[in-house]
């Protein structure tokens, strides 16, 4: 049917532009001469609708119905929305698994095309056709707006408003003009308003769970109107905060508008040179437009009117933040809606204007507000507006090449000028390194920390030049770097209040204020939620911003404060001045020299618990991100009497890093547990930056070949010898001399917590050393799932799995196959068994590397080979080739005495182990390649199966291998037996069958060839007919069917 015919509605938005709807040929040619049925039912409907609500508003079962008949008339075009979606992730869940990647994304095969095709056409009529709104359109959405505030709340909330806001997201430009109808509800001076009416409205707002929010549009005029009115409706005589149903109404309408909200352009202008390419396209364009090019006084025109609509915008803005204010200072407001106008005040928060004074005092003054949830948006609007205000700082560029030639008459890096041009290379060291090599180099080494020439003075201090972003250089330089100027062109420092803007004077005049101070120190040192509170990053801002921009004007308030809660030892206390120091040392990048809080960072250190360990380590990496470790070398220094916190500095603190090695070496023998992985933690971040990647100069940090080497030194006492090492050390305080194996085994401890904590921070993998920790985990990993708490087990279980999944270049293979190959010939055979799990593992990780060499293949086949010859080797699954196969052929052909020949009168029946374990390799390996195909038969299992039956029979631990391997190809196979048995031929079945039958059935054969046996088949809970059976064949192949319980019950005995 057509669409709703009625006259255009005229000027619903200013445009120069033409927004009348674009007519679609949709295949059907329309009778203009005929009625339009769907007016016709329209008007019937309308008719109706007023005829109930006047005489029989109770029948809400016809309500729903025109409620539905009005939705379709207003919304179907063919095709329903929701109906519409769903086709649409069906086709896309078609395509992709039906999509063939080796011919490109555009390879699709007819019927996804037609389907997309259809699909296309069917969203075109949804979002084009009939969507200008129109004078029965007007009328539609009032009478459905008068349902949504119906006195019966089934019609109102779960139908009215739904299609209220289905109905708005249709029509071109409706929903500006739909809040002003909704609003009238929420008037609290309109006392004729409903609590259903009243809901109805607050539905019509909130819309559905995807739908449109109407609280929530992208339109400074909606905004403006409906963000006060929901708070007004505050003061409703319809809203009654004791009703549940109405205050989870507010809360999730606030959260909705929280979630969706995006922020709302103010200055909209268009570029001229947009202009001009616009206009040329136009000009130039195939097809040509339907309008003509726009002349110069249009676009001029057009260009005041966008200006006189930016205004019009800053007013609203202005205005809404006015009505909030207003709200807000209303002592009737209740406090829900109170917490409500807040959270709007704090989106409007933008970058590109500032707040108001009189919102930012606002704001100041909610800091020490009793309510937990305005101080919590309190303090992040307040973090956001100490970076609304923050002086710019002037930046010059830098030339690295001249910053390297300066530094104490280092080698003078030219590349930057020549070097990058030419793609030469540059000299270091002796070496000649590539331009574009990462690490240690002569151009960036200026950057590293240093003792020996740190800014101590003021001098040195002012020259020096500070390089905040720790990645910077290490690799490359910026093609232009950028740093502040000298401290003279810099923002003045420490500015009297007459030298403040208006906003500056509200936040310096409150924070001036001792007893402000006060009360809100008080606010930040409270303890929300035992157990669970943490670092807050928005309070760090907040006190970032205040000594950003203002420098220390405010410390001397601070410093009581501060000193009083680092010498408190609750967690509280200590996390709430954590979070002050983490923001001063932070806002403090552009303080002048020797601004520094040793003496307070010392008592806090001094004072740390177990419950403020994080909260301090998190203060120290947020203060020392992105910060140049020679401005904060009084912060290193103090740490180096109790080192930590280097981490985010990375490449760039060498010498740093081995004095907290040095200083960490002799405490790796620590008894307690959470000290050792304390110090695997820290172990794991001074080697970070030795790493072995392409194109990787080495650095100067720390070298985890020498630690090895010392540790190695060490654990000597546990190397030497092949008796099992016993974890029997216990954590508690031990007094006096301990022997060399407790010492080594405690080292050992805290060697296995920093291979495992690196495995996962690591940016690659020390193969080398690993190599020669090995062994000594092999020794140590139990053979079996072990349930018992053994630490230093479970740990060596654990590092080798992380090891043996890392990644392995194609140099390193060779070496790390003739380490196995030296364990496997251990004499303990717990290394040995652990050597083929490791190789199982480290093989599936690296299976393309692999690959890609026949050597490394040839090597792990011998080594598998070798081991599965082993006395102690239990049966793995591997993936065997046609010569393995052959070699365990051979090796079960391994003949073996016959009893009658072997010792007579010997209580044990012995066989020689050489001969026995070869034997027992061969049918291992036969079962490894039945067993490597678990879901299908290929064409030479069959023949192996046969050679396997021969073997029966043999002496354990051979038939408990062949039995188990005839088990399992037994459950792996039956799914689809009837399909994979055509791979075996009739005496290959014949013989697999006998294999396969449960031993009860051979005593049941034996039974039958007694007497007869009546047998019932019980298939899925019902009794069949009985079969009287006398051939074992017969019952074999009952046993064999699904669902089937074989009864037997003889003639002669009750059994």
């Amino acid at each position: 049917m057509p669409a709703l015919k009625g006259e255009t509605i005229p000027k619903l938005v200013q445009s120069m532009v033409n927004l009348e709807e674009t007519t679609l040929y949709t295949g059907v040619e329309y009778d203009d001469t005929r009625e339009n049925y769907r007016d016709a039912v329209c008007r019937v409907m309308r008719q109706l609708l007023n005829y109930i609500l006047e005489h029989s508003e109770d029948d809400t079962k016809s309500l729903f119905s025109i409620i539905k008949i009005i939705s379709d008339l207003l919304q179907f075009k063919g095709s329903h929305k929701h109906e519409f979606d769903s086709r649409w992730k069906s086709f896309n869940l078609v395509k992709k698994s039906m999509e063939n990647r080796l011919h490109g994304r555009k390879q699709h095969i007819r019927a996804l095309l037609i389907d997309r095709v259809m699909l296309q056409h069917e969203l075109r009529k949804l979002t084009v056709e009939g969507c200008q709104y129109r004078s029965i359109h007007r009328e539609l959405m009032r009478d459905l707006l008068r349902l949504s505030t119906s006195t019966y709340s089934q019609v109102s909330t779960q139908q009215g408003s739904k299609c209220v806001v289905h109905g708005t997201g249709d029509l071109q430009f409706l929903l500006q003009r739909s809040d002003p109808h909704v609003l009238e509800f929420l008037n609290p001076d309109n006392s004729s308003v409903s609590q259903q009416q009243f809901k109805g409205a607050l539905y019509c707002f909130l819309g559905n769970h995807s739908g449109v929010c109407l609280a929530n549009l992208h339109d400074w005029d909606c905004i403006a109107l409906t963000w006060p009115a929901i708070v007004r409706s505050g003061l409703s005589s319809a809203m009654s905060l004791e009703k549940p149903s109405i205050v989870r109404l507010f809360d999730d309408l606030a959260d909705k508008i929280h979630r969706q909200y995006e922020t709302i352009g103010i200055d909209f202008a268009i570029e001229g040179e947009c202009s001009t390419v616009a206009k040329r396209l136009m000009i130039n364009g195939n097809p040509l437009p339907k309008e003509p090019v726009p002349s110069e006084e249009e676009v001029a025109e057009g260009v005041k009117k966008q200006e006189l609509k930016n205004a019009e915008c800053v007013q609203n803005y202005h205005q809404l933040i006015g009505d909030l204010l207003e709200f807000l200072n209303n002592s009737n407001m209740p406090w829900k809606f109170e917490h409500i106008a807040i959270g709007f005040l704090s989106l409007l928060l933008r970058d590109d204007r500032l707040l108001p004074p009189a919102a930012i005092t606002f704001f100041v003054k909610s800091l020490n507000h009793d309510s937990l949830y305005v101080r919590k948006v309190a303090i992040s609007a307040v973090a956001g507006i100490m970076k609304q205000i923050k002086r710019p700082h002037k930046k010059v560029p830098i030339s690295p090449s001249e910053l390297c030639k300066n530094h104490k008459g280092l080698f003078v890096c030219n590349f930057f000028k020549t070097g990058l041009k030419n793609n030469q290379s540059l000299l270091g060291g002796g070496k000649e390194l590539s331009v574009n090599v990462a690490g240690d180099r002569q151009d960036n080494k200026w950057l590293q920390y240093d003792s020996s020439s740190l800014p101590r003075t003021q001098k040195d201090w002012d020259a020096c030049v500070f390089v905040e972003k720790t990645h910077w250089g290490y690799y490359s330089w910026p093609r232009k770097l950028m740093m502040y100027a000298p401290l003279e062109e810099q923002p003045k420092q420490n500015l009297t209040r007459e030298e403040m803007t208006e906003r500056e004077q509200i936040i310096f005049d409150h924070f001036s204020d001792p007893v402000f101070i006060n009360q809100f120190i008080e606010f930040l040192s409270l303890e929300e939620r035992k157990g669970k509170d943490k670092f807050s990053p928005r309070r760090f801002c907040l006190f970032k911003g205040l000594f950003r921009n203002f420098g220390d004007i405010f410390l001397p308030l601070l410093r009581p404060h501060m000193e009083r809660l680092v010498a408190d030892s609750h967690e509280s206390k200590q996390r709430c001045v954590a979070e002050i120091i983490s923001g001063l040392i932070r806002g403090s990048k552009h303080w002048s020299y020797a601004k520094v809080l040793c003496p307070l960072l010392r008592t806090a250190l001094s004072n740390i618990t177990i419950e403020t360990y994080a909260d301090w380590g998190t203060c120290i990496a947020t203060a020392c991100e992105s910060r140049d470790p020679r401005k904060l070398y009084w912060l290193f220094e103090l740490l180096m009497e109790s080192p930590g916190g280097l981490a985010q500095q990375e490449w760039r603190v060498p010498e740093l890093l081995h004095r907290l090695l040095q200083y960490l070496e002799p405490k790796l023998t620590q008894v307690y547990k959470n000290v050792r992985e304390r110090i695997g933690s820290v172990l794991t971040y001074i080697f970070m930056i030795d790493v072995n990647l392409p194109c990787t100069q080495p650095t100067t940090s720390p070298r985890i070949s020498d630690f090895t080497e010392r540790i190695l030194l060490q654990l000597k006492p546990l190397t030497e010898g092949d008796e099992e090492i016993q974890n029997h050390v216990v954590e508690e305080n031990e007094v006096g001399e301990q022997d060399e194996r407790t010492q080594a085994i405690k080292l050992l401890k805290t060697v296995l917590k920093w291979l495992i904590a690196s495995a996962g921070r690591s940016f690659s993998t020390a193969v080398p050393e690993q190599l020669r920790l090995l062994p000594l985990l092999f020794k140590i990993a139990p053979v079996e799932n072990d349930d018992s708490y053994d630490e230093l087990k479970r740990d060596a279980k654990t590092c080798l799995s992380l090891m043996s999944q890392g990644l392995l270049y194609p140099e390193q293979i060779p070496m790390v196959l003739r380490g196995l190959r030296e364990i496997a010939g251990s004499s303990s055979w717990h290394a040995r068994y652990t050597v083929l799990t490791y190789l199982q593992i480290m093989v599936f990780y690296n299976l393309f590397t692999f690959m890609n060499d026949q050597q490394s293949v040839n090597e792990v086949r011998a080594l598998v080979v070798r081991l599965l010859e082993d006395e102690q080797l239990e049966c793995n699954f591997l993936s065997m080739d046609a010569p393995m196969q052959a070699h365990f052929e051979a090796l079960c052909k391994t003949r073996l005495p016959k009893k009658r020949k072997r010792e007579l009168g010997s209580t044990v029946d012995t066989i020689p182990s050489a001969d026995l374990m070869r034997r027992h390799a061969g049918v291992l390996g036969l079962s490894a390649c039945i067993l490597s195909s678990p879901y299908d038969v290929p064409t030479w299992m069959p023949q192996l199966l046969m050679d396997l039956s021969a073997h029966l029979n043999d002496t354990q631990p051979i038939e408990m291998t062949v039995k188990k391997t005839l088990s399992n190809f037994r459950r792996t196979h039956h799914d689809n037996w009837q399909q994979h048995k055509q791979q075996f031929t009739d005496d290959q079945l014949l013989v697999l069958t006998d294999l396969l039958v449960s031993p009860c059935i051979s005593e049941m054969a034996e039974l039958l060839a007694k007497e007869p046996i009546v047998i019932y088949s019980c298939k899925k809970g019902r009794v069949q007919a009985p079969h009287c059976c006398a051939h074992s064949t017969k019952v074999a192949a009952m046993v064999e069917a699904e669902d089937t319980v074989i009864i037997m019950y003889s003639f002669h005995t009750e059994e």
